[in-house]
């Protein structure tokens, strides 16, 4: 199962959407802390930290170890979902969909969002849209 967590000192934003995330891809979320990127990598071999750089929200996806995928995240907005709940992230980028499908619960979106999305639903009926950084 995958750890999803935060940089050492997150900001409210950077905590409920890794929490949220992780919800949706159906993984662990762990609080940071003080917490080593050596203790992470020993409770699951795939991590994802959330964190905010500079005008940015950084995602870093690891495996073993070793960086697979990173993106920025221009900015993000929290909308009310209405109906079923929907498991995973919906992509509409199609280069960054190929890059995470083996890694994260991902689906590819296409022409149903506009261009560098990503949007999954959280708890509390809440449903976020990703504006990632092209």
């Amino acid at each position: 199962m995958t750890v999803v967590t935060t940089s050492r000192k997150p900001l409210p934003e950077v905590r409920s959407l890794s929490r949220d995330m992780a919800f949706a891809i159906g993984a662990e979320y762990v609080t940071r802390g003080k917490t080593s990127l050596g203790d992470l990598f020993a409770l699951d071999p795939s991590v994802v930290i959330v964190s905010k750089s500079g005008p940015f929200f950084l995602v870093q996806i690891f495996l073993n170890e070793e960086p697979m995928v990173e993106f920025g995240v221009r900015s993000f907005a929290v909308e009310q979902r209405t109906g079923e709940i929907a498991r995973g992230l919906f992509v509409s980028d199609r280069p960054l969909f190929e890059a995470l499908k083996d890694l994260l619960d991902v689906a590819y979106a296409g022409e149903a969002l506009p261009a560098h999305r990503i949007v999954f639903d959280g708890t509390q009926r809440k449903r976020y849209v990703l504006e990632v950084a092209g």
